[in-house]
Formats: structure tokens, C-alpha cells, sequence
């Protein structure tokens, strides 16, 4: 087992998303990885977090570690980012020194880059250690599909793009919309998958970005552990979106299983954050035969479970091999109209309520339990105190 250690000052940037690459990306029982700072700081630079979650690793959590001479005597090898006289130095181990610009305070493309730029080089070191490089589905864009910008059944004279000005109030949030997409067949010709990818390059061209999980190797819920690497891509997935569309088959008159697996996988809180509540959500169905609404009524449940704002309208594509062209290009149609209504309704939803959404899902019931404990925790400390005098 090899370790690699990935340093530079703050560790809340470069390091952390390079330690992080290397677990993502080589052979748990060949190497693993770890990160430090020479001056370590309170946390994970928000940009940087915020592009890992795009691609499914979530660096929030994680607290920036002091380098220490016990994390450098048990590593392999030591790589620096690019930090100059003021990177670590350690003698003895083998070293190497990445020139990465530092990504606090960059606009997000440019952390973007930078991220990326950290995945080649943590594959090229797996290659030059004679590592096996895993193969990583990596969740899709919907602005990198094909034909993404080209839209043959939508009817320019009637289609606008949402008025910000009047949604979002003065001080709101300025960044276009996040919506994550989940589809719930892993059929090599998937209707289901297709509607998805329909909606994202809808949901891009009304000013949003999308980003749309792929299912294939995610473990059934209790059959694996919340560390599994596409466990750990959904949520931070989740955690990324401010809003969310779910597009389940109806099978034996349900969604579909691999539909329910990944809602199962997400879940109601972790510690105090609670990854879906006051998203919005907008549900779509795919049938085989004639039009039903019985896996969008069930996932409508599930979205009230986790407690999401799921919008009024709905969509539901009836004999659904009839309605995509040899490409996977959804026909002009009807359906495909409400398909553009229910994605134009999202984007509205998610404009008027990302800024609010904590107020709208301010419970009393939340905040008493929060304030007793407190209550409760300083009684407690001052019972303490009195017994200590």
C-alpha cells in the first residue's frame, strides 16, 4: 500500500481536491491518500467545495489537517501545489511539486479548471506508479450534450426565458440556477434517461446548470456503506442542486426500483444539514403503453418526504418508444410542450425560492427541539461549574 501525501499551506484548496481525486480515482488496496497544511485553514475553500460537488465529491465536510512529521513518515511519496519557498519540505521522502494557481476567491470556471487540471495530473501519477486507474462515470452536463443547443420541436415564437428581475430579489443570489437530474432505467436505450437529458438541455437554455447522476454501479440501499464512491457522488450531488428532477419508467404499475434506490440513498439530514429540504423538485414519467400518472403521483410522496418544494405541473409520456427520434431527440408534440412548461415552472420555482428557502422551511417545531437542547446543554454546563466550586 502506497500513501501519498498532498500538501501546501492553508490545505482548503489544491491539496484537498488532489487527495481527493486520488481516492476517487486509484485502487483502494494499491494506494490511498492524504492532505495537510503547514498553516491549515478553518476550512475548505467554498469555490473549491462547490466544484468537487459538481463532480460528485463532497469536500465540505473535511477540515483542513496541520502537516505533522507522523503524516509524513508514513507517506510514499510528497506532492506540493505550486506554493513555492512556502510549500513543505521534507527530507527523506520523494517529492514532487505540481504549479497550480490557487483557487480561493476564483470565479468558479476558473476553479473549474483548476479541478480538472488536478484530475490529469492525479491520472497521469497513477500511471507513472503503476497504479490501477479506476473507471469513474462521471456525472453528466447538460450543456455537454449532443446537441444541446439545437432544439428542432420548440417553437421559438412562444418560448422566453425566465425575467430574473422580477423573481429574485436585489440582494438574491446572481449564479444560474443548480438542478440536478435522476433517471431511473439503466436500459442501453433508455426513454427515461432521454426525457432527462430533453429537460437538461431545456432546463441549460433557460439559464440554468445541470448536472445528471448515472445510476450504473450505485450499490442498493443496506448492501453497502454511505462511503461507497457513488453513494458519496449523490449526495454531494444533492447537496450541490438547488433544485432537482426526477424521471422514473413506470414499471408493474410503480417507479422503477433503480428510481427508488437513489432517493433512498439520499438522506432526510445529515448532522444538521439536510441535503434536499427546500429544493424544488419536478417529477416526469415514461410509459410503454398508455398514459399514466402512477409513478409521478408516488414520486410526488417521496418529494413531500423530503420535504421539497415539488412544483404543480407534471409530466407523463405515454408509449414513450413513439416519441424519440433515431438520435434520442424528443418529437415535436404536445408532450414535448408540456415537457418545456414543467422545466419553464422549475426555473421559476427555484429563482423565487433559493433565497427563501430557509424561511420557508422554518419549522416551530424545529426550532423549539433546537432551543430546548440549548437550553437543556447550558443548564448542564452551569450545574457543572456550580459543582466544581
Amino acid at each position: 500500500m502506497k500513501t501519498y501525501l498532498f500538501a501546501c499551506v492553508h490545505n482548503a484548496g489544491r491539496s484537498q481536491m488532489a487527495a481527493a481525486w486520488l481516492e476517487r480515482l486509484a485502487d483502494p488496496s494499491q494506494a490511498r491518500a492524504i492532505s495537510a497544511g503547514t498553516e491549515p485553514g478553518a476550512r475548505v475553500h467554498p469555490e473549491v467545495a462547490l466544484a468537487m460537488r459538481e463532480v460528485g465529491i463532497e469536500l465540505e465536510t473535511p477540515t483542513p489537517h496541520r502537516l505533522t512529521d507522523e503524516l509524513t513518515s508514513s507517506a510514499t511519496m510528497l506532492i506540493t501545489m505550486g506554493c513555492g519557498e512556502a510549500c513543505p519540505v521534507v527530507p527523506g521522502v520523494r517529492r514532487d511539486d505540481w504549479p497550480l494557481p490557487d483557487p480561493k476567491g476564483q470565479p468558479l470556471d476558473v476553479v473549474r479548471q483548476i479541478r480538472d487540471d488536478v484530475r490529469a495530473r492525479v491520472e497521469q501519477l497513477i500511471a507513472d506508479e503503476s497504479l490501477t486507474l479506476l473507471e469513474v462515470t462521471a456525472p453528466q452536463r447538460g450543456c455537454e450534450l449532443p446537441g444541446h443547443d439545437v432544439f428542432p420541436a420548440l417553437d421559438e415564437r412562444f418560448f422566453a426565458l425566465p425575467d430574473v428581475a422580477s423573481l429574485v430579489p436585489a440582494t438574491g443570489a446572481a449564479h444560474r440556477p443548480r438542478i440536478l437530474l435522476l433517471h431511473g432505467s439503466l436500459r442501453e436505450r433508455s426513454y427515461s434517461r432521454l426525457l432527462a437529458w430533453e429537460a437538461a438541455r431545456l432546463l441549460e437554455r433557460l439559464g440554468c446548470d445541470t448536472l445528471l447522476f448515472d445510476p450504473r454501479g450505485l450499490p442498493l440501499p443496506d448492501a453497502a456503506t454511505v462511503s461507497d464512491p457513488k453513494v458519496q457522488e449523490l449526495r454531494a450531488l444533492s447537496r450541490w442542486s438547488e433544485g432537482q428532477v426526477w424521471v422514473s419508467p413506470e414499471r408493474h404499475g410503480a417507479m422503477t426500483g433503480i428510481m427508488k434506490c437513489q432517493i433512498d440513498w439520499i438522506p432526510l439530514a445529515i448532522g444538521a444539514v439536510r441535503p434536499t429540504q427546500g429544493r424544488t423538485l419536478a417529477v416526469m414519467q415514461v410509459s410503454g403503453g398508455s398514459q399514466s400518472f402512477n409513478a409521478v403521483n408516488q414520486l410526488r410522496v417521496l418529494g413531500r418526504w423530503m420535504r421539497m418544494i415539488t412544483i404543480p405541473n407534471q409530466s407523463s409520456v405515454p408509449k414513450a418508444f413513439e416519441q424519440f427520434d433515431d438520435d434520442g431527440r424528443m418529437l415535436p408534440s404536445p408532450l414535448y410542450e408540456r415537457v418545456v412548461d414543467v422545466m419553464e415552472e422549475l426555473v421559476k420555482f427555484t429563482l423565487m425560492t433559493r433565497d427563501r428557502s430557509d424561511d420557508l422551511t422554518s419549522r416551530y417545531s424545529e426550532r423549539r427541539e433546537a432551543a430546548l437542547k440549548a437550553e437543556s446543554a447550558a443548564t448542564k454546563l452551569a450545574t457543572k461549574a456550580l459543582e466544581g466550586t
